[in-house]
């Protein structure tokens, strides 16, 4: 742990809120904006409160945070008509930060977050669109950039109405993305099928990329554990899924380093 806190605290030394040095399209010359790719550093940060109980960390992530949300919780750089589910993703960090700090503004943009999800466009099977520039499209990160946010803003402020609707995503998902022979899932999907990648016959993308496997597998587990009593069926039958995935993905390791090629089944 020494080691990890030691590493941690090096990148933040050297880190602004408006020129996160792990945001390689701000460092490229872009003006930073709420991005997905900040949102999985700042989960990591708050996971390194958690571990250490070292205010530092929290500290950080608030002044950081505060930085790209106004009083009023408009997200510097969020457009909601763009209906991106990437843009969801750095939303997950709001509801820690609300609860340490109270502050309204942080509600108010879960809010807002959360009101992309009320008219994101969606699949015929039910899905949400990963982006309005790929219509009915599935991706595996959508999964995991949307269904963890919705799935607790659900639990806190809707007292869980929506679970069904986040179980049959995930299901929706997996059935249209599990390929027979191997097990493993695809990318994306085009449920119209019309989309230039896609299968002529099931819409699916080409490869297996071990990458989007782990968006899909936390994507799960992040989802699983806000879950109510009154849902229990559906979630076993997740919990099932991510077995079986995980169960799945274990024949592809290389059987001398453990390790996983990034696509899955050329190594």
């Amino acid at each position: 742990m020494e080691q990890v806190k030691a590493f941690f605290d090096e990148i933040l030394r050297n880190t602004a809120p408006e020129s996160p040095p792990w945001n390689k399209e701000v460092t490229s010359g872009s003006s930073p904006k709420w991005s997905y790719i900040d949102g999985c550093m700042a989960m990591a940060m708050f996971k390194m409160y958690e571990a250490t109980n070292d205010s530092y960390y929290l500290n950080f992530l608030d002044t950081f945070i505060d930085y790209y949300v106004d009083d009023e919780g408009c997200i510097l750089g969020f457009d909601v008509e763009e209906h991106n589910c990437d843009n969801i993703n750095e939303g997950k960090i709001l509801f820690p930060l609300l609860k340490a700090t109270s502050k309204i503004k942080y509600e108010r943009a879960l809010k807002n977050l959360y009101a992309q999800l009320l008219e994101q466009p969606r699949t015929p099977g039910g899905n949400f669109w990963h982006k309005e520039i790929y219509p009915n499209q599935i991706w595996l990160d959508g999964l995991y950039m949307v269904q963890p946010f919705y799935a607790q803003y659900d639990a806190i402020f809707n007292k869980g109405k929506n679970q069904s609707d986040i179980f049959n995503q995930f299901q929706h998902a997996y059935r249209l993305m599990r390929d027979s022979k191997t097990g493993l899932l695809y990318h994306g999907v085009d449920e119209t099928k019309t989309a230039f990648w896609a299968d002529s016959e099931t819409g699916c993308s080409k490869n297996f990329w071990t990458r989007s496997h782990g968006w899909y597998a936390m994507a799960l587990v992040d989802s699983l554990e806000h879950f109510d009593e009154g849902h229990q069926d559906e979630q076993n039958i997740l919990i099932n899924q991510l077995k079986e995935l995980v169960d799945t993905l274990l024949t592809f390791a290389d059987p001398d380093t453990k390790m996983f090629y990034q696509v899955t089944d050329q190594g």
